[in-house]
């Protein structure tokens, strides 16, 4: 089934001390990780934008193209995640900005980002998701983000799946 739907998404992003590179490469549990604190006031972001929404009774992803708000204009996006593992989620960006970021609670994984000069390994430890995408249409995440050897931010990041409205007929 795919679908044009209409995603809500709202951010909140925080400079964060702290570094999850200097913790063993092995995946460890949240109890074990003493997280980056916060640092400073968020940045708030809020955008609905058109999207797709495809669901082949295995996967479900949503797409969607990034504005100049995200400052990823020329992007297109993608949050994907098995059914049958509805906890670990992906997201792939493709454009102008490259990203292949995985999600997955109280885990840590080693990402790609791609900027048109070079590539940069990212360290991605997710603190929580909450993925009601299909009984709610809502996907909420709580994860940090460190380029190593730069500033880490940590993101709380919620979706809303919303219906898209047809534009209404002229009258005549």
């Amino acid at each position: 089934m795919l679908k044009k739907v209409r995603v809500q998404i709202i951010t909140d992003r925080y400079e964060v001390k702290g570094s999850f590179y200097g913790n063993t490469m092995e995946m460890v549990p949240p109890e074990a990780v003493t997280p980056p604190s916060f640092q400073g006031e968020a940045e708030h972001m809020e955008m609905t934008v058109e999207a797709r929404y495809h669901d082949d009774g295995t996967r479900v992803c949503i797409s969607y193209k990034e504005s100049e708000l995200t400052g990823m204009e020329g992007s297109t996006t993608s949050v994907s995640f098995y059914k049958s593992e509805p906890q670990t989620l992906s997201m792939l960006r493709d454009g102008t900005v490259k990203t292949a970021l995985v999600f997955e609670q109280a885990k840590r994984h080693l990402c790609v980002y791609q900027t048109q000069i070079m590539p940069f390994e990212v360290c991605v430890y997710t603190r929580s998701v909450r993925n009601a995408i299909e009984s709610e249409g809502v996907l909420e995440m709580d994860y940090t983000v460190e380029i190593r050897g730069a500033q880490a931010e940590r993101t709380k990041f919620l979706m809303r799946v919303l219906p898209c409205f047809d534009q209404p007929r002229k009258v005549n």
